[in-house]
């Protein structure tokens, strides 16, 4: 059974803006990519930005309310309840009694009258939920799928990757070329899979792969990142140089100068897609987010430059330049070892 990407809507960052750490009682101004115009995100005001979301993506795909019933959601996210629970506190409210991603995947399941199912895999949440609606179309259990994908601002999180001096403080976001940290974001996406094509735009989805990388918690290493792509290259039955491009995970961390060195083992020749300068590192999101920016840029045939200039005249870049018909490589990596990888082939 083959699948297919049939529909996508996003809201992410328009540029790059700030939010304040209070770690310690210190207060540092570090660049972040703001998509919502509130500070803190309440359910109520989630679930609104759901609705949204899907409603765009039905809309597109040509899929009546009617038919959700049917449809499965598979939701990721690393975000769960957390923004939430701080807007409570800052507006003197009571917390809640449950924490977990499940909350909102019961709210989605009541209101759209359907299976939700909730994907907590660190970076990798919503890439993974990509993953098994890929499966269910696949196996015949589903036709259709609608996958979302949200990370909001909490200030646990914010805190947590600052203490951990993860954060870069620069006002431009270059991974892979200027690795001087990570850069987070928030957002949310939707996109609309089934075992149909978009006759207007054909876009399948082929190969997807996922390995447990168990040598380290948070970096990943490069024997599980060879491993991932080259069976994932089996799987989609095709060769590496066939590969138009690839999207690459790259952070800004640690680990983009181990993704380069596997990258020109495996793929020296084919150009690289960054997507994280113009959005931000949103985490659980980044699946369906990076995805959904991706689609848009294949169907306007262009991958737009990159919002900074990069000195590095040796860097294997797709930016500013036209998108061509045929295979696109995407990998996407997670604390936790919980890595994903799929083709996209476009005609």
């Amino acid at each position: 059974m083959t699948v297919y990407i049939n529909a996508v809507s996003a809201q992410f960052a328009e540029k790059i803006g700030q939010r304040t750490s209070q770690m310690l009682g210190q207060t540092t101004v570090l660049p972040y990519f703001n998509a919502f115009k509130e500070p803190l995100l309440s359910l109520e005001r989630l679930y609104a930005y759901f609705d949204e979301q899907i409603d765009r993506t039905l809309k597109q795909v040509g899929w009546n309310k009617t038919e959700v019933k049917d449809v499965p959601i598979l939701l990721g996210s690393t975000a769960y309840v957390m923004s939430d629970c701080e807007a409570r506190l800052a507006n003197q409210q009571p917390l809640p009694k449950e924490y977990s991603l499940a909350v909102i995947a019961d709210h989605l399941r009541e209101r759209y009258q359907t299976q939700v199912f909730s994907f907590a895999t660190s970076c990798t949440s919503s890439a993974q939920a990509i993953g098994y609606a890929y499966k269910m179309l696949k196996n015949n259990i589903a036709e259709k799928a609608l996958v979302l994908g949200f990370e909001m601002f909490n200030r646990l999180t914010f805190e947590h990757f600052h203490a951990m001096s993860l954060l870069s403080q620069d006002s431009s976001y270059l991974p892979m070329t200027a690795s001087n940290g990570i850069v987070l974001g928030e957002g949310m996406g939707c996109m609309a899979l089934s075992s149909q094509p978009n006759h207007s735009f054909c876009c399948e989805i082929l190969g997807v792969t996922g390995v447990t990388d168990n040598e380290n918690l948070t970096n990943s290493s490069p024997n599980s990142l060879k491993t991932l792509l080259k069976q994932c290259l089996k799987k989609a039955q095709i060769s590496a140089e066939q590969i138009q491009g690839i999207k690459i995970h790259g952070v800004g961390g640690n680990s983009d100068e181990m993704e380069k060195q596997v990258l020109s083992e495996l793929f020296p020749q084919t150009q690289w897609i960054l997507i994280k300068p113009y959005m931000g590192h949103t985490l659980g999101a980044s699946g369906v987010l990076e995805t959904v920016f991706f689609y848009q840029s294949l169907q306007a045939k262009y991958l737009a430059e990159l919002p900074w200039q990069t000195e590095d005249k040796n860097q294997q870049s797709l930016h500013g330049k036209a998108l061509k018909s045929g295979y696109y490589l995407h990998y996407f990596l997670g604390f936790g070892g919980s890595h994903i990888a799929w083709v996209i082939k476009v005609n």
